[in-house]
């Protein structure tokens, strides 16, 4: 229910219905949370639809604090996309149509083609587009929840547990898979994540692998029980993740391929371990993805992402056995490499290393002046492109600014002028004006430089 003074804000009239948008909750500076939909927004002004309210109904922007939604997505084909990353934190996925001393072009599906300024733009790599199987969470529907229910909930756009449980999931996770999602906590991470389960009814299924996160510490577990050929085994050795002991927040990914038993685990983009299942071939695997507490100390999950995997390791994780002095020395270079980056160097999918400067992109295909000749390349081998060093610049920030949030965790800030059946239309020093389809978000900030709202976003994250 809301609250008085809340009802006390409405008019009830209406407006356009924003098309391929599903249900969510919009959230109020006094805390109160509404369901419902957006159906128009208007100046100073966002018109609500809710199963609680009589009519649609308008409510004012400076009394709230976001919304959130369910997004949808259309078929796309393209192998791989390129991610714009610009100076203000914000970035873009598209497909990489044109590089300039003056501007980065992509096309996207969600608001056309966006021309981005050069002195705004921090970077650009390209990633594979793999084929989706499972991404949420978006609310409790399909997933089991065991022991005490009231263990794991969902608010807005993640899990959040407040005591022992479990939550699972058959996700039809294949055999050749990748694993995402955000993990966040209050002092230290503590949970059990079951991939490949065979029986998501159960805490204990009979055959499935077992990630083991407890404090800073991960290690990998298998149990099979099949045909009458049962065993327990423990996967590679303990690996120790400063990430878990120094952060309050990860994004962890596993990388499967149970036809070899190669088992890769990234943390923060950085690659962990490379196990392999020396018994990969025994036991009856399903689809399932379980996650487990054994106490009270409070987790959030979010982004959870199941895509299929080529079963390349790109990147093998740094040797345990340096002593210390090895260990700062590459550090030291890891640093001074991120901190004097090489004025045209490109990294390709296979490792190599391209010098040169990029004349153009036509169809997919970059070409490139190097020292010896010009060369024309597919955009999907290249990881990074090189960009000449200009003048950095950063928007400026501004009243009526919002932050919209895709469902994969990126973002972008800009000036929300209206919102109606076409589109969130808006302007951004970034890119000028733009018209963004509702779909593409999940989430919605208002408010954005308020102190007092500030304080509230702290305050959601537990």
């Amino acid at each position: 229910m809301i609250t008085r003074t809340l009802l006390a804000s409405l008019l009830l009239t209406s407006g356009p219905l924003l098309a391929d948008v599903g249900p969510g909750n919009i959230r109020f500076f006094n805390q109160d949370i509404l369901p419902g939909s957006v159906t128009a927004i208007e100046k100073d002004l966002i018109r609500w639809s809710s199963p609680e309210l009589e009519a649609p109904a308008p409510f004012f922007m400076n009394q709230v604090l976001e919304i959130d939604q369910s997004p949808t997505f259309p078929n796309i084909d393209a192998k791989c996309e390129a991610i714009v990353s610009l100076t203000n934190g914000d970035s873009l996925r598209g497909q990489l149509a044109a590089v300039t001393d003056s501007a980065i072009e992509l096309d996207t599906w969600y608001a056309g083609r966006i021309t981005l300024r050069r002195p705004m733009v921090e970077g650009v790599r390209v990633v594979d587009r793999p084929k989706v199987i499972f991404q949420g969470p978006e609310g409790l529907d399909g997933w089991k929840r065991l022991d005490d229910e009231k263990a794991w909930n969902f608010e807005f756009d993640r899990f959040k547990s407040s005591g022992s449980g479990q939550i699972a999931r058959d996700v039809k996770m294949p055999e050749v898979s990748r694993t995402a999602f955000d993990l966040s906590w209050r002092s230290q991470p503590l949970v059990h994540v079951l991939f490949c389960s065979d029986n998501i009814n159960t805490k204990d299924p009979s055959n499935a692998y077992d990630l083991a996160i407890q404090r800073k510490y991960v290690s990998l577990r298998k149990r099979w029980n099949h045909n009458g050929d049962a065993g327990t085994i423990t996967i590679g050795q303990t690996i120790g993740v400063p990430e878990f002991s120094e952060n309050e927040k990860a994004r962890v990914e596993l990388c499967i391929d149970r036809k070899k038993g190669v088992f890769n685990l990234i943390v923060d983009g950085r690659s962990i371990a490379v196990w392999n299942d020396t018994e990969f071939k025994r036991g009856a695997m399903g689809g399932g993805l379980h996650f487990l507490t054994d106490d009270s100390s409070p987790l959030t999950l979010s982004r959870i992402e199941v895509t299929e995997w080529d079963g390349t390791v790109e990147q093998q994780p740094t040797p345990e056995n340096l002593d210390a002095a090895e260990e700062e020395e590459n550090q030291q270079k890891e640093t001074s490499k991120k901190e004097e980056p090489t004025p045209g160097r490109m990294t390709l999918r296979n490792g190599d290393t391209l010098f040169g400067e990029v004349l153009g992109i036509e169809k997919g295909i970059m070409r490139v002046k190097t020292s010896f000749q010009e060369l024309k390349l597919p955009v999907s081998r290249l990881k990074t492109i090189a960009l000449k060093p200009v003048d950095r610049e950063e928007a400026i920030l501004k009243n009526g600014d919002v932050r919209a949030w895709f469902p994969d965790g990126s973002r972008v800030v800009f000036r929300l002028d209206a919102a109606s059946a076409d589109g969130l239309q808006g302007f951004s020093q970034n890119f000028g004006n733009a018209t963004f389809k509702p779909s593409a978000f999940n989430r919605i900030e208002f408010n954005l430089y308020d102190p007092k709202f500030q304080t509230l976003r702290g305050e959601k994250t537990w």
